[in-house]
């Protein structure tokens, strides 16, 4: 078990790709959790038994834009950390 382990961590690929991964799923959630402090900070909470927030209403439609805002603003979050990466990394 134990030099299977040091085969595993041995191989640099495999162990940089599990980082990488981790280090993706870690960024993804910082930008969830920024989107959701944005929604939620733009949320209107004095209106009483009214639209959603968020919402826009065309007829007897309601559009509820909330769950796409966070996503954009987490796709942002997320790509203005690769971008930033990117340019240390070609400056060094």
């Amino acid at each position: 078990m134990r030099s299977e382990l040091k085969l595993l961590l041995g191989n640099t690929t495999l162990t940089a790709l599990a980082f990488v991964i981790a280090l993706g799923w870690s960024l993804y959630q910082v930008g969830v959790a920024v989107a959701s402090l944005i929604t939620l900070g733009l949320q209107n909470t004095s209106s009483e038994g009214g639209n959603p927030p968020l919402s826009v209403v065309w007829g007897e439609h309601v559009f509820y834009f909330q769950p796409l805002l966070e996503d954009l603003i987490a796709l942002a979050a997320v790509l203005a950390v690769v971008l930033a990466v990117q340019r240390r990394s070609r400056q060094s």
